[in-house]
């Protein structure tokens, strides 16, 4: 078994035993989620995260996905297309040219 998936069955067990240690101690989940107080505290968290988002994240955000999208997403998908086709990826360096090395004589 893979390390990745021994990880997910370990965070499965983890979650069924709390459930039980939980359970066997008399405490109800769905009571605690459906109960106002709990309601209430879910409806101001997700306000302040709904107004953090709109307020500071989302132009940041919006403005590094386009440039994910337009100048690495969408040029690779490009040269993978080509290349699958056969023909030669069109991969162009918009940095600075790099210095020779020098020479040993």
């Amino acid at each position: 078994m893979k390390q990745n998936n021994r990880g997910i069955v370990m965070a499965i067990v983890v979650v069924v035993i709390a459930i039980l240690i939980l359970s066997y101690y008399g405490f109800s989940i769905r009571s605690t989620v459906e109960s106002p107080v709990t309601q209430n505290n879910f409806s101001y968290v997700w306000g302040g995260v709904v107004y953090t988002w709109d307020t500071y994240l989302k132009a940041p955000a919006a403005y590094i996905w386009n440039i994910f999208v337009n100048d690495i997403w969408n040029p690779s998908l490009a040269d993978i297309r080509k290349i699958n086709n056969g023909q030669t990826p069109s991969i162009e360096y918009k940095g600075p040219a790099l210095p020779n090395a020098p020479s040993s004589q």
